[in-house]
């Protein structure tokens, strides 16, 4: 578990952040988390998936990068292919953490021994007059505003889950030698539950904001065909010929 600092001029004014932070970051990793403010620009792009979170049971909004742990098909050649870059890659590796001054505020906190930090090499942290730099002012605005993204998501989270609506899947692999590994642990839209639902609780949905992330969750599964033809184009890995969608039988989704 990382230990967070917090930031300020007086400590870390000569700091420098790697100017391929952001790709450091994404690139071993096969699910990102994203707000439901972000889920119709993510669909256009990737697979959007619930998880839930090992250490609180929690359900987590996801982006789904890769069929291989530890990768990201989105980074090539240290490039983010992908159209739209999801918020917490934007803001890594900067965080939010309660202030030591004063338990009831916010500051932005760093993990000062992860490698994207320098002295010597990247973009300057702080000016020298130790005003925030203008990347620095850009993620302590995208931070400000996760404060009420992180609890519309979890409203959103909680009451898809409370209507029913999520759906356990497996995702089996075919691989082109014969090999057929399975994905488990994967959440989707109940499609079938969501057409039975009352005209009322489909208004009411529509009136919170949640239908169109709903529509656009399901409409993003088509982009594993897109993930399957970036996986079959590195040759380091093993091919996939193709892969079926099972309704999970040992997860619930309650």
């Amino acid at each position: 578990m990382k230990k967070l600092t917090e930031l300020t001029p007086q400590q870390h004014q000569h700091l420098r952040l790697a100017n391929d932070s952001a790709i450091q970051f994404a690139h071993q990793q096969n699910i990102m988390s994203v707000h439901v403010s972000e889920v119709s620009q993510t669909a256009c792009s990737m697979p959007i998936v619930f998880v839930r979170d090992s250490n609180n049971g929690q359900w987590v909004l996801t982006a789904f990068t890769s069929f291989d742990q530890g990768s990201n098909l989105f980074v090539e050649q240290g490039i983010w292919t992908a159209s739209y870059t999801p918020t917490n890659m934007q803001t890594f590796p900067f965080f939010l953490m309660t202030s030591p001054d004063n338990p009831q505020s916010y500051t932005i906190g760093i993990d000062q021994d992860h490698p994207v930090f320098s002295t010597t090499a990247g973009q300057a942290i702080f000016e020298a007059n130790s005003k925030a730099s203008l990347h620095l002012s850009k993620v302590k605005a995208l931070l400000e505003a996760d404060i009420n993204n992180d609890i519309h998501t979890q409203q959103f989270n909680q009451h898809i889950s409370k209507l029913g609506l999520l759906r356990p899947i497996n995702i089996v692999i075919q691989h082109q030698d014969g090999t057929s590994p399975s994905l488990s642990g994967l959440y989707t839209i109940d499609e079938d539950k969501l057409q039975t639902l009352s005209q009322e609780t489909l208004f009411e949905l529509h009136q919170q904001g949640y239908l169109a992330p709903l529509q656009a969750m399901l409409l993003s599964l088509f982009q594993l065909n897109v993930l399957i033809k970036k996986h079959n184009k590195i040759s380091a890995l093993n091919p996939i010929k193709s892969i079926k969608l099972e309704v999970s039988k040992n997860s619930a989704a309650a």
